[in-house]
């Protein structure tokens, strides 16, 4: 499934288990399924940072030198 530009669609937090906050379905009631896989240096499109907004709120993402993970807001 790909956007308007070629790329792939990316669903960012629709898994199961993005609710890292206690308001999500009882883990009794969540099938053992994986949660969503996306590549960071395909999210920051072969850059080093990509913007991410959840709830309104911008985050950043950045990969660093060392090849890092740094999410800021």
């Amino acid at each position: 499934m790909c956007n308007d530009e070629g790329r792939p669609k990316l669903a960012l937090g629709s898994g199961v288990g993005s609710d890292f906050g206690g308001q999500g379905p009882d883990a009794a009631q969540v099938p053992d399924i994986a949660p969503p896989l996306h590549d960071a240096r395909a999210l920051t499109e072969g850059g080093s940072l990509v913007r991410i907004v959840l709830d309104g709120v911008t985050y950043t993402l950045r990969i660093t030198r060392n090849g890092k993970l740094i999410l800021t807001k």
